[in-house]
Parts: structure tokens; sequence; C-alpha cells
């Protein structure tokens, strides 16, 4: 029991003593603010102050090539062939695979040869020739319709058709006088019979002269100005129409108002052709630049639909770094153009590069908010850097 109350006194004693050490003023080391990513980097000392001077902004990211194509058929069809393996060497505008397309290359022979019945030398001679009907087609309408705006005679024809007129009026009254005297005959008498015929010959003779004098001293009609305005712009319309086709066989710049059926018919022609050829296009896969093929995953005899992935040519020799996990209080301290250190993790080597986009648009990673950076590495570099690898990003924060 003593010795039970001899180790409680030493307890007490102990505490006490603890409590005392509480009370006095000591150093005790603050935390260290990591600046940097998940991945470690550089960091800073706390103090009373605040953070100490700035310190290299760091993330983690993968090697990307600097160009990736991911290619598709945008026609669906058989394939007929199949060019390439994975890791084959392929040159801008190589054809690396293709459908059966026997039908899609006639469609397009046949819009070809079409287009160039249309614009054949002969077709440039019948065009020429069209020049030339509306021109001599315009001419003869013009001077039509300059005619309506000149007497149709001289005063002094006029005049004399006039002074017809007064005689065949007399004329007239003559003979209507003696056939009058005669009346009472009997019809089948010779003189009444002779009378009548001079009397109606002498007022067809008037009906004449008077139209004829009303032609020459008279205006044309409504209906005859509005027919010669007519022709003459449907004579202008064909003749600038048949120029413009004319112009654009040979090659020349039209305006944009040019219209006519014949333009129409060759816009058309060429239209089939492109359509023609989009469609021929559309059975091949063609390389978009020199390359690596990263992928290829039909053979020859395979279906396949409009659309889906089968090929995917990389260019690797050259690469640059997309960060993956650069954090929302950090992105503020990287700019455009800021040089950064890039560790090759497989390699163990180090890149010098600088910044040459930032994304404007924020994605999450583990709950997090991450900007991805794009970064440009110099020249040269390491040996054995393939696309894929990891890499851990020091941002050079001043």
């Amino acid at each position: 029991m003593l010795k039970l109350k001899y180790l409680s006194l030493l307890l007490f004693v102990f505490v006490l003593t603890a409590c005392s050490g509480a009370g006095q003023s000591s150093a005790t080391p603050l935390p260290t603010v990591k600046i940097g990513g998940a991945n470690g980097g550089a960091s800073a000392q706390a103090t009373s102050a605040g953070l100490g001077s700035a310190s290299d902004v760091t993330a983690s990211g993968v090697v990307v090539a600097a160009q990736k194509a991911q290619m598709a058929f945008t026609s669906g069809g058989t394939v007929k062939t199949v060019s390439v393996a994975l890791g084959d060497q392929v040159k801008a505008g190589q054809v690396l695979a293709e459908l059966d397309n026997i039908s899609a290359q006639v469609a397009l022979d046949q819009a070809k040869r079409n287009l160039t019945e249309l614009t054949s030398t002969s077709a440039v001679a019948a065009a020429e020739q069209a020049v030339a009907t509306a021109e001599q087609a315009l001419k003869t309408a013009k001077d039509n319709s300059d005619k309506l705006g000149y007497a149709r005679a001289t005063d002094t024809l006029i005049q004399n058709t006039q002074g017809q007129i007064d005689l065949a009026k007399k004329q007239l009254a003559r003979a209507s006088d003696s056939y009058r005297g005669l009346s009472h005959l009997a019809d089948g008498d010779g003189r009444k019979a002779a009378a009548l015929v001079a009397m109606t010959d002498a007022q067809l003779l008037l009906n004449r002269l008077i139209a004829q004098y009303n032609w020459y001293a008279g205006q044309p009609t409504n209906i005859d100005a509005d027919v010669a305005r007519a022709n003459l712009d449907a004579a202008t319309a064909n003749l600038q129409e048949a120029r413009w086709y004319l112009s654009t066989l040979k090659g020349e710049q039209l305006p944009a108002d040019a219209t006519g059926a014949n333009l129409t018919r060759l816009a058309q022609a060429k239209e089939a052709v492109a359509t023609a050829q989009e469609r021929l296009d559309g059975t091949r896969i063609v390389a978009p630049f020199d390359g690596t093929v990263a992928a290829v995953s039909i053979s020859t005899g395979d279906y396949v639909s409009p659309g889906v992935i089968v090929l995917v040519v990389s260019d690797v020799t050259r690469f640059h770094v997309e960060t993956t996990d650069l954090s929302e209080r950090d992105v503020p301290n990287v700019k455009l153009g800021q040089a950064v250190t890039v560790t090759i993790k497989a390699l163990g080597k180090d890149v010098t590069g600088h910044v040459t986009s930032i994304s404007p648009l924020a994605d999450t990673l583990g709950g997090d908010v991450v900007y991805k950076t794009v970064i440009a590495l110099d020249l040269p570099l390491p040996e054995g850097i393939r696309a894929g690898m990891s890499v851990d990003v020091a941002y050079q924060v001043k």
C-alpha cells in the first residue's frame, strides 16, 4: 500500500513539471508549405512574416507525339487492301487502306468525261459561234427597235398620197352619181352593172390610199413598241450569257452575278466530278503526314462502317508534353513562354522546354480542379524517348 502511494506521488510531480514547461517560450519548427503538385517539387519555409520566396510549381505529365491522326473511312464497305502494318513508316499522301470502290471509280470517270465534253476544243468553238450568232441577233433587234422612232415616209410622199386620196374621192363621187342615174334599170343590164363595178373600184382605191396614208403618217402602237423592246432585251441578255459562257471556258474570271443555262450546266458537271471524287476518296485512307503506323484494326475482306477508327498514324520524330494534374492554385503562376524542366522518369533524364498553351477550361482529377498545359521540348531530345512516357514538370516561377 505504501509503495502504491509512492508511485502516485511521483506521477503527480511529473505532471506538474510538464505543465510548468508548457508555459515557457520556446522555438517550435514551422510547417513546410508545398507549392507544387502531388509529385513533390520545391517547397518554402513559412515564417511569422508569411511565405518565403516563390518556388517552382510542379505537375505530372505525359510525353505525346507532336501529331497523331485517328483515321476512318467516310464510306462503308468491304476492305479491298490494307497496305501497312503496325510500326510501318508512311509518307504524307500514301494510301494506307482501301475499300472495294469499283462503282465509285466508274462514277468518277463518267463525271470527268461529261465535264471534258463541255470544256473541249469543239465546245469552245461552239461557244464562239454562239457569241457571233447572238451579236447578229442583237443587231437585228436593235435595228427594228430604232425604226420605230423614224418617220415611215417623207413629207413629199405623204402629201402625194393625200393628193391621190383627194382624186380618188372625186372619182368615187362621179362613179356613185353614174350608178344612181342607172339604178332604175333592171338587174342584169350591162350599163347598170358597169356603173356598179366602177363605183366599187373607186371605193376600194380610196380605202387603200387612206390606209397607206395612215401608215406613212402614223406612230407605232404600244404593242409594236413592247414587242420591239422585249426582242431587244432578250437579244442583249442572250449575248451577255453567251459571252460569259465563252469566258469561263477560256478560264477567265466571271462576275458574281453571271448567269445562263450553259453556265448552270457546266457548274453542275463540275459539282458532279467533285461529288464523285469525294465518294471515291471516302473509300481510301491516306496518310495526312509523314509518320509511323501506331494501330491497325482491319484486314482484307472485313466489312467496316463509316466513321469507325481503323488506323492511327503518329509522328514519333517530334514530341511535346501535356500535363495532367496542374492544380488550380498553381495555374495563376504559369505563363505562356515560361521555361520549364521536364524529368523523363523512365530515362532518368531532364529536358528543358517552355509553355506553349494553357487550357482555358478546367478538368477534375480525384476531386481536384486541374488545368492542362502543353510544353514544347527543346532539342536535342534524349535517346529512347517515346510517346506515353511519364514525366515531372517543374515550372520556373520567378
